[in-house]
């Protein structure tokens, strides 16, 4: 066997070992476990959104009630007033700020109800939420799972294509593999063609039949062809 012979083998293994990595990097599972991720992430989002907002409405009607309790001890005070005082205009002072305070003591009771009736449906949207991020998180968990199988699948298969690639370039001179690699990584990953009639397969140019015969007179392990410079097995 040529050297070139030996080196179009190696390359077959460099290809296989190029397309596996390739695979590696850009496999399906991945891509589905990345959808899966975004998806559970945003399930996060909406949640930590949803929380907040009942957190803020509970306050608002916890603070809500505090000043209710508050208008109705001041009410209650200006009551007692009320029943103590003689003066006309004393006392229809005092019932305007009563009215005054029940009218505010209506208004923030009625923002309560409101507040009431959004948490009401914002606490439906988390259960739901809950659900979905549930079954989402079974998803991930799976995709995840097929991702690891489908990765560690190629990497073994990777690792062997690898061993055999290091067992083919040991039976190969060093000098004629370290020029492989060089020529191999000037010209997009192929160094060594074969040539079919008179088409190199590394560029597909046809070469003239006196272009053929000056190839084959070249020693066996030096043959170029005379377009693309790649290594030629004839």
């Amino acid at each position: 066997m040529s050297v070139l012979e030996a080196l179009l083998g190696l390359q077959a293994v460099d290809t296989e070992i190029a397309q596996l990595e390739h695979r590696l990097a850009h496999l399906a599972e991945a891509e589905t476990a990345r959808v899966a991720e975004q998806r559970l992430a945003a399930l996060s989002s909406d949640q930590r959104k949803v929380g907040d907002e009942l957190s803020r409405l509970s306050a608002a009607v916890e603070a809500n009630e505090t000043a209710v309790a508050e208008i109705r001890r001041q009410t209650d005070r200006l009551n007692g007033q009320l029943r103590t005082v003689i003066a006309p205009r004393e006392a229809e002072a005092l019932q305007h700020e009563i009215r005054v305070l029940a009218e505010r003591a209506s208004a923030l009771d009625d923002d309560s109800i409101v507040a009431i009736e959004r948490s009401e449906v914002l606490d439906a949207e988390a259960g739901r939420l809950e659900v979905e991020a549930r079954r989402v998180a079974d998803e991930v968990s799976a995709a995840r799972g097929a991702l690891e199988e489908a990765a560690a699948t190629v990497a073994t298969t990777l690792s062997d294509a690898r061993v055999r690639r290091d067992a083919l370039a040991g039976r190969i001179d060093v000098s004629a593999v370290a020029s492989y690699d060089k020529k191999r990584r000037d010209l997009a990953g192929v160094a060594v063609a074969r040539i079919a009639r008179t088409t190199c397969g590394g560029c597909h140019l046809d070469l003239s039949p006196s272009e053929v015969d000056a190839v084959k007179r070249l020693d066996v392990d030096v043959r170029e062809c005379p377009n693309c410079t790649r290594w030629l097995v004839v």
